[in-house]
């Protein structure tokens, strides 16, 4: 699961401000972008934790244990990207595009494991990143 995470953030990097002229606004745009992606994400996970709460105590302890090894494997993930970059200013930059890429590819995987069905049934919420007309 950590290699297909890996893989889904890295598939389609999104250029994020780009228009910023320093790196103090480039890193303060980065951190609204970050915090707006960790907002997203704990929305689906309200509504994913409780789904798995109705499946039972032990499913809802397993998810929440899940939660936590991901969130600890995000922060060395992207502690390593800081390292990786250390010797530029861009360190900062670099770490925020991990933890936004990060958290965008778990909200995704969190809503189609936890919030679809394997049948018709309309998802618990829409798809993240995409609008209730089904548009970006």
């Amino acid at each position: 699961m950590t290699l297909l995470l890996f893989a889904l953030a890295l598939a389609a990097p999104t250029p994020r401000c780009v228009e910023m002229k320093t790196t103090v606004e480039m890193e303060t745009c980065l951190a609204r972008a970050s915090n707006a992606a960790e907002l997203e994400m704990n929305r689906y996970l309200v509504a994913a934790r409780k789904r798995a709460l109705g499946d039972g105590v032990t499913v809802g302890k397993a998810f929440d244990e899940a939660q936590g090894r991901w969130l600890a494997w995000r922060k060395g993930e992207c502690d390593a990207v800081y390292v990786h970059w250390q010797g530029g200013t861009i360190r900062g930059a670099m770490a925020l595009n991990c933890r936004i890429d990060l958290t965008q590819a778990r909200t995704q995987w969190l809503w189609k494991t936890w919030l679809t069905y394997p049948d018709s049934t309309p998802p618990i919420l829409p798809e993240p990143g995409v609008s209730a007309d089904g548009t970006s």
